[in-house]
């Protein structure tokens, strides 16, 4: 693994150092570069995930609720909302191509089969199509092509686990791109697992957990598509893994485990312990990646993936869980004692563990609090941010290190025996010939900027935290040709938490 240890170093803390707990002195914003300058602010009914359409100037918003809204964003200085459209569902993600909006959109009851409506936009929205698709659909994406319709359909068990249907990618097909009427009878396709080699998986790492089989565990969560619409890439988060679509073919092509972060190992340790103090160091723990949010990228010849590397523990069901406890990892005879001493054991008494994976020298925990590159055609680790996000934000708020914006109480350092930081999303855009990558961090908050424009060796460029805007879901990247703003690149935040939508301008 290739890790920014330059960065890292100037950050000037070493592993180890403490601070004191705190509360904080300034209320913020923070900010380590120059990136990003907020534009605008508007509080909003949903504030999760948003779609720009360029020709119209407008914003459409969802989140977890039976409507759309629609944002005017001619001037993005001062963004009002037109007006909100009701939907048959619980809106999870909406996508946009030419003048058409699609959402998708959950049951009351997640695990059944949900819906994506697509709609016509002139003045008002108009619904072309509805479909049923296929189980809990999480995010919907429009290929670049405008022929398709990809909808990562997660598959979740019912809260008892008497129900676990199969996830899958389903995919709505029409023969011309940007034509509403075809839009009426689009063909459906869901591509599932069941047709792959399951022992092979399992044993390069793709992880299986619930109790109903391995192809019922596989969930995916969220697809970024190639620019040339050939291939889709899917995050299967629980399973710590990704999934390669070819779409032309409607199936999976490949599934590659994403291994996990070695937090014993320089530049890459973290801060497990809840004890108000910022202490990041090393552990012989491993951080399963397990992303939700994820992104691609073309250079050269060369597709790549991004990861935020959130973590998903399976701990909302009473029926089955894949977490356990140190201690009674230990005493289920899992752990080397020589490694894990009583000391240790007790310092690390609160931090929630895998009990899939075997033990021995290391314990696995839920999420790597950080970004990674991979390549994606093979899967291979390109590169990961290690314990940059953790460091920065130790930097420059440390009030806010590792607090828990979701409940908006300023008790620093409350999380980090829990995911810590949280990466949630990340999306890619361009700058004067510079190649950004933006990363939302779910329970810090805040917006980490990392150039990618060599992708073998990134480096942060920019780190923004301002407290009122809580749990950074959606990140939207408006490129300077597409923008309200003439040759001004935008870049569009939904708060969940805050139920805010802050636009920022990028240089």
């Amino acid at each position: 693994m290739k890790q920014n240890s330059a960065f890292v170093l100037s950050l000037l803390l070493c592993a180890g150092f403490c601070y004191a707990k705190q509360n904080a002195t300034s209320a913020g914003p923070f900010q380590l570069g120059g990136v990003l300058t907020p534009l605008s602010t508007l509080s909003m009914k949903t504030a999760e995930i948003s779609a720009f359409m360029p020709a119209k100037k407008v914003l459409f918003v969802v989140g977890d609720a039976k409507i759309a809204e629609v944002v005017d964003l001619s001037n993005p200085g001062m963004p009002k909302k037109i007006t909100e459209k009701q939907i048959p569902g619980n809106a999870s993600s909406v996508t946009v191509f030419g003048d058409l909006v699609a959402v998708s959109m959950l049951e009351d009851d997640a695990w059944k089969d949900g819906q994506v409506q697509v709609m016509r936009y002139t003045d008002s929205l108009e619904v072309v199509g509805l479909y049923k698709v296929c189980s809990q659909p999480d995010m919907i994406k429009f290929t670049p092509d405008g022929k398709n319709l990809l909808v990562a359909c997660e598959g979740s068990p019912s809260t008892d686990y008497s129900e676990d249907p199969e996830g899958g990618v389903a995919i709505l097909s029409v023969a011309k791109a940007g034509d509403a009427e075809l839009w009426k009878n689009a063909e459906l396709t869901v591509a599932r697992f069941d047709k792959l080699d399951t022992a092979s998986l399992k044993k390069a790492g793709v992880r299986s957990p619930g109790v109903k089989g391995f192809v019922r565990s596989l969930e995916p969560e969220y697809i970024t598509v190639s620019d040339d619409s050939r291939w889709a890439w899917v995050s299967l988060q629980e399973n710590n893994a990704i999934a390669k679509l070819d779409v032309s073919a409607k199936k999976i092509a490949k599934v590659f485990p994403l291994g996990y972060v070695d937090h014993s190992k320089s530049g890459s340790g973290l801060d497990a312990v809840s004890n108000g103090q910022i202490e990041i160091k090393n552990y012989p723990l491993r951080g399963l990646r397990q992303p939700d949010g994820i992104a691609s990228f073309t250079a050269g010849d060369r597709h790549f993936v991004l990861t935020a590397n959130e973590g998903a523990p399976v701990n909302d069901y009473k029926a089955w869980t894949d977490v356990t406890a140190p201690m009674m990892f230990a005493e289920q005879g899992r752990l080397d004692r020589k490694v894990f001493t009583d000391s240790l054991l007790a310092e690390l008494k609160d931090l929630s563990v895998s009990n899939l994976e075997k033990g021995g020298p290391y314990m696995y925990t839920f999420g790597s609090r950080s970004m990674s590159v991979f390549d994606g055609e093979t899967g291979r680790l390109v590169w990961d941010s290690g314990e940059i996000f953790e460091r920065t934000i130790a930097k420059i708020a440390p009030g806010y290190f590792n607090w828990n914006a979701k409940k908006n109480k300023l008790k620093m350092d409350k999380r980090s025996s829990d995911k810590g930081c949280e990466p949630e999303n990340v999306t890619v855009g361009e700058v004067n010939r510079r190649r950004y990558a933006f990363v939302g961090l779910e329970r810090t908050s805040g917006v980490a900027v990392i150039d990618i424009t060599e992708p073998q060796s990134p480096r942060l460029a920019d780190f923004y935290l301002d407290p009122l805007d809580r749990g950074p879901e959606g990140v939207l990247f408006i490129p300077a040709e597409e923008s309200p703003i003439a040759d001004q690149a935008l870049l569009v935040v939904g708060y969940e938490y805050s139920k805010t939508l802050t636009i920022y301008t990028v240089k």
